[in-house]
């Protein structure tokens, strides 16, 4: 996804972005060419994804937290809650789709908001609640009343009237 990080000092208020490299092509560019392997028949695994530059603002409080939120001991993965791998990940397709790129994988990215979603939520599980019974019409219902007797559209000339340029 990254070739590489680095810490700029024109992020303003963004958090974090994926910028192109210095002779890449544009998060546009790539979007053309992916359009264009699409059209000729080349499947969109089969060309190759875009790689940028993750830029990380360290002043903002969503880098700050999650570097407070890692345990001392990040050597073996396993350490790191799943919350904050989460939250990592999340924060590279944000800045992955602020740089106008695609998301490499998005049913990993789907998983990845639902777990955020059911925790936000405090969701324990995502089983589906019992059908409803929607109400049942009825079909005697009084129909509301839209007779104008009193309008009498014999009387207007709509040829003559200025309807604002609507061409008619």
């Amino acid at each position: 996804d990254v070739s590489r990080v680095s810490i700029p000092k024109r992020l303003g208020r963004a958090p974090a972005i994926v910028s192109s490299n210095e002779w890449g092509n544009s998060a546009n560019m790539d979007r053309i060419m992916r359009a264009q392997a699409f059209a000729h028949g080349v499947a969109p695994g089969e060309n190759t994804m875009p790689v940028g530059i993750m830029e990380l603002n360290p002043r903002h409080p969503f880098i700050i937290n999650l570097l407070e939120s890692l345990p001392e001991d990040t050597e073996e993965e396993d350490n790191i809650p799943q919350s904050v791998k989460d939250t990592a990940w999340i924060l590279l397709d944000m800045a992955t789709m602020s740089g106008g790129f695609p998301i490499r994988d998005p049913k990993k990215y789907t998983a990845r908001m639902t777990r955020v979603l059911k925790s936000n939520l405090g969701i324990e599980s995502l089983k589906l609640a019992d059908e409803i019974e929607p109400p049942e019409l009825d079909e005697d219902a009084d129909e509301p009343d839209f007779d104008m007797p009193d309008f009498d559209m014999d009387g207007i000339d709509l040829d003559s009237m200025d309807l604002g340029g609507a061409g008619f």
